[in-house]
């Protein structure tokens, strides 16, 4: 591909930033505008242009705060490649490995702004197909940034996009069989959630064929099963963004904005103050239970009246 120092066009290369499976991305500066970009060579050069160019034209056509933007797309001395704003900073990634899991309230800031994106990219017809922390850049400014649309597919007039193609982890069950709609992108920013708050996606196997099946039966454990401490709105925003059913799943990427933005409007101490006392009043609801003979009160768990001996 390119090496440190190399002059490619206007470009000159200044470092590698990593590599992936479909494509190199490099570090470089534009020598005529004197600013910094990124380079992303594909590692597929053989193929026709037009295949080539679809990544960077789906890209191109979108213009928002949390995508990184399309500059270019050039070919200089046969090899094809893209230039991109350049995002100094770490990938979302690169942050679970560093902090493990994420406060429910700056974990629900960065939804946001990925939901928002999902939404851009969806009004537009593109649904992403790769959605997962490694895709997510966040910069300096603490902005999310999406990148790598070179699974995304246009999905105008059909109903979805054939190709099995995505991270298994972040994978919907219809993705594994060929059928990605936006909602599966839903379904992707669900996962990236629960595993911003817990550590971890919401299926983790090394066989893919393990995390279809599991899916496909909906056995995902509530994050607040694992963690009491995240609210239940919280728990059950995440739970409708993994449906199996893509009826019951979130429609559109802008009802999680809706309804996160529902629960931001109370108060967090509000909201865990409230939280425990339905707790309580739940645990003396179920200590209420009388027995049915002589009406004394039961615990909620007896099967035996300790008073009058009938059973409960």
């Amino acid at each position: 591909m390119f090496l440190k120092d190399q002059k490619v066009g206007k470009y000159h290369i200044i470092r590698s930033l990593g590599s992936g499976g479909f494509g190199a991305v490099f570090l470089a500066k534009d020598t005529w505008l004197n600013k910094q970009v990124a380079i992303k060579v594909p590692h597929k050069q053989s193929i026709e242009l037009f295949k080539l160019l679809k990544e960077s034209r789906l890209q191109a056509a979108l213009n928002h705060p949390n995508i990184v933007r399309m500059i270019a797309a050039e070919k200089e001395k046969r090899i094809f490649f893209m230039v991109m704003e350049y995002v100094k900073g770490e990938t979302l990634e690169k942050v679970l490995e560093r902090e493990k899991i994420l406060d429910y309230l700056k974990a629900i800031e960065y939804i946001l702004q990925i939901a928002s994106a999902v939404d851009h990219a969806h009004k537009n017809k593109i649904v992403h197909r790769d959605l997962r922390p490694s895709n997510i850049i966040i910069s300096e400014e603490d902005i999310l940034k999406i990148t790598d649309f070179g699974t995304s597919a246009w999905l105008n007039n059909i109903p979805y996009a054939s190709t099995r193609i995505g991270s298994p982890p972040y994978m919907a069950p219809e993705q594994f069989l060929g059928k990605s709609t936006f909602r599966s992108d839903i379904y992707s920013i669900g996962c990236i959630f629960y595993e911003l708050l817990l550590g971890r996606p919401p299926i983790l196997d090394p066989d893919p064929f393990k995390i279809l099946e599991l899916a496909k039966e909906g056995k995902i454990t509530p994050p607040r099963l694992k963690n009491n401490r995240i609210p239940k709105e919280i728990d059950e925003i995440i739970m409708k963004c993994l449906s199996t059913s893509l009826e019951n799943r979130y429609q559109k990427a802008s009802e999680i904005i809706r309804d996160i933005s529902k629960f931001k409007g109370k108060d967090p101490k509000k909201v865990e103050i409230d939280d425990i006392w339905g707790r309580i009043k739940a645990r003396e609801k179920k200590q209420s239970k009388l027995c049915w003979n002589c009406r004394r009160p039961l615990h909620s768990k007896s099967e035996r009246c300790p008073h009058c001996g009938e059973h409960s």
